[in-house]
């Protein structure tokens, strides 16, 4: 196998590592250290506006200078962010976690290319099996994330989550390291000004890029107001990991077929099954507020994130030029970011106003309009 893909992969673990800590961590903190409880989610929403504001300037900024360089930045960015939040622990300083996050974002802007990156290096026909074999490293996360920061957690219990700071620096910086890996040779392409910007009048690309985001939007969504309404309803902190960690299983675990079900069935049929696994996650919801409704709602949730979210991607990018690519991967990741900024905020304000049934019977009503539309988008 290609050793690029395999660096990706294992990078794409790192990062996911880094997400557990930040979805199952960030507002518990932000609780703690906010001057009002209504800022909780701010430090995780302001991680989604670090990637906005650096999505579209690392797309081009790699398309200058290679994938590696632009990977390995966001990896630095990450071990700083990792480093400040433990000091903003331990200095019990709401603000300075809040920027610690904010750098989180540019790790997390450049980990949306790992995919990109890893459909650069093969043909068209492979582009959905390589994406799954990139995506499937997170399961690594999602298996060993849940126990490694419990036992990171005690390593140093006073002030507590510091040992689980350290740790996300750790694998950031093992990620800085794997991305070096990668071929720079590849993906460098000089920037044309005059470059066509007829992506963005392709009905592929819209729909591909609506799709990816709203499924985005959806589950970051869920990822911030589930922790909050688990604590809420008096299930423990390790609980909640747990929880987040079956849900990035379930956004990753499909990534072994999903690809490849994409390439023999098409975007459209595989972006239909997605949006109706969500379906099915938001009635779990519903049902009940109990562990086992967690459990399997968030599992759900990820497996209907995974079919969308690969299969909008394997849309928009095949509708674009690859004198087109620097521009439009940066447009398209940049309403991707923008949609996981909504949700944080979103978010936020909902859980003080609903409680998680509710707004899950609100996301029901939105799936069933977005099914339709996908029904009547011809192919």
């Amino acid at each position: 196998m290609n050793v690029s893909i395999i660096a990706l992969s294992f990078s794409q673990s790192c990062y996911w590592f880094a997400v557990l800590i930040g979805v199952s961590l960030s507002s518990i903190i932000g609780i703690q250290l906010a001057p009002y409880s209504s800022l909780a989610t701010l430090p995780y929403g302001l991680v989604s506006l670090g990637a906005l504001i650096a999505t579209y300037k690392l797309s081009i900024f790699m398309q200058q200078h290679g994938r590696r360089k632009g990977l390995r930045l966001g990896a630095i960015a990450g071990a700083i962010s990792g480093l400040l939040c433990m000091l903003a622990i331990l200095q019990e300083s709401f603000y300075l976690f809040c920027l610690a996050n904010f750098l989180m974002g540019i790790y997390q802007a450049s980990s949306v290319f790992y995919r990109l990156a890893a459909i650069d290096e093969t043909p068209i026909g492979q582009h959905g099996r390589v994406m799954g074999l990139v995506l499937s490293g997170s399961l690594l996360a999602a298996v060993l994330g849940p126990s490694l920061a419990m036992q990171a957690n005690q390593w140093i219990k006073q002030p507590a989550y510091l040992g689980a700071y350290l740790m996300l620096t750790v694998f950031t910086l093992i990620a800085y390291f794997l991305l070096g890996k990668l071929n720079v040779q590849v993906i460098a392409q000089p920037i044309i000004k005059s470059a066509s910007s007829r992506f963005i009048k392709h009905s592929g690309f819209l729909i591909g890029v609506f799709n990816t985001a709203f499924t985005q939007f959806v589950m970051v969504l869920m990822m911030v107001v589930t922790p909050l309404a688990m604590h809420s309803g008096h299930h423990s902190t390790n609980q909640g990991i747990s929880v987040i960690g079956w849900h990035i299983i379930g956004m990753f675990l499909p990534s072994f077929f999903s690809g490849k079900l994409i390439d023999r069935f098409g975007t459209k049929s595989i972006t239909i099954t997605g949006l109706c696994i969500l379906s099915l996650s938001a009635m779990m919801a519903i049902l009940g507020m109990e562990l086992i409704n967690y459990y399997v709602s968030l599992f759900l949730l990820g497996m209907g994130w995974n079919f969308m979210y690969m299969a909008g991607t394997a849309q928009y990018t095949k509708s674009i030029e690859p004198i087109e690519k620097g521009k439009a991967q940066g447009v398209s990741e940049v309403i991707i970011a923008l949609s996981s900024i909504i949700a944080v905020i979103s978010g936020g304000v909902l859980i003080n106003w609903f409680d998680w049934q509710q707004i899950n019977q609100c996301v029901l009503l939105i799936l069933a309009c977005i099914l339709l539309l996908n029904l009547w988008f011809k192919d």
